[in-house]
């Protein structure tokens, strides 16, 4: 399932890979609706956007800086 990236990025909180095939990273996110609950979406994004080499298992999260978004690799900072 291919996702409109801009409609749902201010959303997304926490990732974890499913697999990698062929270029394409399958992964569930847990993500915050606009009612404010939390559901998991299962989503696939390309290799090319992660700054950094993943495995299935990989935890990713998204940071939000100065109106820009980010991946960001393992766990977020408490």
């Amino acid at each position: 399932m291919r996702i409109n990236w801009n409609l749902v990025m201010g959303f997304f909180l926490l990732g974890l890979v499913d697999s990698i095939e062929q270029g394409w990273v399958s992964a569930e996110i847990t993500s915050q609706n606009d009612t404010g609950d939390y559901e998991v979406v299962n989503i696939d994004l390309p290799v090319d956007i992660f700054p950094c080499e993943i495995q299935e298992g990989d935890m990713f999260y998204f940071a939000y800086v100065d109106d820009v978004t980010e991946i960001r690799c393992g766990e977020p900072p408490e």
